[in-house]
């Protein structure tokens, strides 16, 4: 087995002393990548692993490297889980709001093509997202959000 594997193997499993023995050894590996280009700290960042992910930060990874598969970064890969649940960032209900509120059309289905669990989302108020768009004057806009998951 590569230094590499062990390496990647060791932040997967969530072994932080063995990803620090390793760093010591072999401070590159901080910006070593797997077979898809993503780095440790795209792994670590997706399993929610803190510690690692600070780790690897002061060893020098880079916060904004991008993955080999996506073209995203482990900031993205760390908010992937909850992606899968419909989990959503605030300022993304808070941008398709202010997009509805603007009617602009093309960026509301920009926004929720690439997320969906937005048509069903509340804003910080507690107004659904959908009620926005139903006061739209832009009937682009309404069908977007016609079928409304409950």
């Amino acid at each position: 087995m590569t230094k590499e594997a062990g390496f990647f193997l060791a932040v997967e499993g969530d072994d932080l002393q063995a990803v620090k023995g390793l760093l010591r050894e072999e401070p590159h590996l901080a910006t070593a990548r797997d077979e898809s280009g993503a780095t440790a700290l795209h792994h670590a960042a997706f399993l929610g692993n803190r510690a690692i992910g600070d780790l690897l930060l002061e060893a020098g990874a880079d916060i904004n490297a991008r993955d080999g598969k996506h073209g995203a970064t482990p900031t993205g890969w760390a908010a992937e889980h909850w992606r899968e649940h419909g989990g959503l960032l605030a300022i993304e209900i808070e941008d398709v709001v202010f997009a509805i509120q603007r009617g602009e059309a093309d960026w509301v289905m920009r926004f929720v093509t690439r997320h969906p669990a937005l048509r069903s989302a509340v804003d910080r108020d507690g107004i659904p997202v959908a009620q926005h768009a139903a006061q739209s004057a832009d009937p682009r806009i309404r069908q977007y959000f016609r079928h409304v998951p409950r």
